[in-house]
C-alpha cells in the first residue's frame, strides 16, 4: 500500500470535506426535487385516492383527458379567476416604473422610500395576507372603518362578489410585489446613458418622444425579466387567496357558478383534488393537473419570450 505524504494526505480531506459539503444541495434537489418530480410522472397516469402506492391503478392518458376534456366547472372557474388574478402583472410593473422614476428624479430621501416599498417584498406572504384580512374584514376592518366615516356603506370586499375579492386580492400582491419591481427599474433607469437625454433635448424631442425611443427600449430587458417572472408567479399563486379566505363561513362563488369558488386559483383548484376531494378527483388527477399547469406555463413562457424578439432591445 502506498503511504501518503502529510500534504497528500491534507489534500484528501480537503477534498471529502468539499465533496460533504458539496452534496447537500444535491442531496436536497434529488429529494425534494427530482423524487417528487418522477412520481408525480407516474402518478399523473394512475388513479390513486390514498397515500398508499400500492393501490395504484394505471390509467394511462385517462387523467389528462378529464381534465382538459371533462367540461368540470372547478377546473374552468379555477383558470378564470387565475385569468383575472394576473391582471395585478400589468398594473404592478406599470406602477412600479413609474414611482422608481419619481425616486430617481428625487433628490432626498431615495434610499428611504426605496426600503419602506421594498420591505413587503421581503415579508412572509402569510403574514402580509392576514395583515389585509384585517383590513378588508367586513365588520371591524380598516378599510369599511374609513368608508363608513366618508358616509359610505361598508363593502364585503371579500365575500360579496368575484369582483371585489380579486379587486382586494390583486390590490395587496400588487402592494407586496411593488418594491422588488421599483429596485430593478431604478437600477435599469440609473444605467441610461444621459448623453442621450441630452442630445434628444437638444434635438427638441417632448418627454413622450424621449421615453418611448430612449428610456423604454434601454429598460426593456428589465421589463421583460419582469412580465416573464410575474407571470409565472401569478399563474402559481395560492397562497394569498388560501389565507383570506380561511376562518370565513362562505366564500365567494366563481363568476356565478355555485360548485366553485373565486379564491380557488388554479393551484389551490389542485390543492382541493388531494385533501378536499380524494375521493372524487384523487392524487392521480392532481398530478395530471399539476403538469397541465407546468406545460401551460412552459407555453406562456415560450410565447412570451418569443414576443419579447420584437420589442426588446439590447443596443443602449
Amino acid at each position: 500500500m502506498k503511504t501518503l505524504t502529510p500534504k497528500q494526505r491534507l489534500q484528501r480531506r480537503d477534498n471529502l470535506g468539499s465533496a460533504i459539503a458539496a452534496s447537500g444541495p444535491l442531496i436536497g434537489f434529488l429529494l425534494f426535487g427530482v423524487i417528487p418530480l418522477i412520481l408525480a410522472t407516474v402518478v399523473s397516469f394512475t388513479e390513486l385516492h390514498t397515500t398508499d402506492l400500492s393501490e395504484m391503478v394505471f390509467v394511462g392518458f385517462e387523467n389528462f383527458l378529464k381534465v382538459l376534456t371533462d367540461g368540470d366547472k372547478r377546473t374552468y372557474a379555477s383558470y378564470l379567476s387565475t385569468i383575472v388574478y394576473s391582471l395585478n402583472v400589468p398594473i404592478c410593473i406599470g406602477l412600479a416604473l413609474y414611482i422608481a422614476n419619481l425616486l430617481n428624479k428625487a433628490k432626498f430621501g431615495q434610499r428611504f422610500f426605496r426600503s419602506v416599498f421594498f420591505i413587503p417584498y421581503v415579508c412572509s406572504a402569510v403574514v402580509i395576507a392576514l395583515a389585509f384580512k384585517s383590513i378588508y374584514h367586513n365588520e371591524s376592518g380598516m378599510l369599511n372603518a374609513l368608508l363608513s366615516f366618508m358616509g359610505f356603506s361598508p363593502v364585503g370586499w371579500l365575500t360579496d362578489s368575484p369582483w371585489t375579492f380579486m379587486a382586494a386580492t390583486i390590490i395587496m400582491t400588487v402592494w407586496q410585489g411593488l418594491g422588488f419591481c421599483i429596485l430593478l427599474f431604478q437600477a435599469a433607469l440609473a444605467n441610461v446613458d444621459t448623453k442621450l437625454y441630452e442630445a434628444a433635448k437638444l434635438d427638441g424631442a417632448s418627454d413622450t418622444q424621449i421615453f418611448w425611443r430612449i428610456t423604454w427600449p434601454a429598460i426593456s430587458p428589465t421589463t421583460s425579466y419582469l412580465v416573464t417572472m410575474k407571470i409565472i408567479w401569478a399563474l402559481q399563486a395560492m397562497t394569498e387567496t388560501y389565507i383570506l379566505t380561511t376562518g370565513y363561513n362562505t366564500t365567494v362563488p366563481a363568476w356565478g357558478d355555485s360548485q366553485a369558488w373565486v379564491s380557488d386559483l388554479v393551484v389551490k383548484h389542485i390543492y382541493n383534488m388531494v385533501w378536499v376531494r380524494p375521493a372524487q378527483d384523487g392524487y392521480g388527477m392532481a398530478a395530471a393537473a399539476g403538469w397541465v399547469l407546468a406545460i401551460i406555463v412552459f407555453i406562456i413562457t415560450k410565447i412570451n419570450m418569443k414576443l419579447q424578439e420584437r420589442w426588446v432591445s439590447y443596443d443602449f
